[in-house]
């Protein structure tokens, strides 16, 4: 089987501090992400080291940020996966800026 690696937006939705995923976590800083190319209505826990190394903000301010990602289109995680799996994020990067409308926060009707 062959499989699409493509980049794809990661939009990240919100900042958790000062827990651990799980005993073997150093990062103590996550983010709750969205990833257009899976689902754009399922988030998924993952560590904040990434997007700040790519972004060079602090964990605090990654909210609202998005991100490209070579990732396994055809591969993505399951259900049970959501909260606390170890995603990893290929050639991770900021991604340019991105219209409203592509988001979904354009309003169709007002121009």
């Amino acid at each position: 089987m062959t499989h699409k690696w493509h980049p794809t937006i990661v939009s990240v939705i919100a900042v958790e501090e000062g827990g651990r995923l799980d005993c073997c976590d150093e990062d103590t800083a996550h983010v709750w992400v969205t990833v257009a190319g899976w689902s754009p209505r399922r988030a998924f826990l993952t560590g904040a080291a990434p997007f700040v190394e790519a972004s060079g903000k602090k964990a605090a301010d990654l909210v609202g940020e998005h991100f490209t990602a070579r990732l396994d289109l055809d591969d993505q995680p399951g259900n049970e996966d959501t909260n606390g799996e170890r995603l990893e994020w290929p050639e991770l990067a900021l991604c340019p800026p991105i219209p409203a409308e592509w988001l979904g926060g354009g309003q169709e009707g007002n121009q």
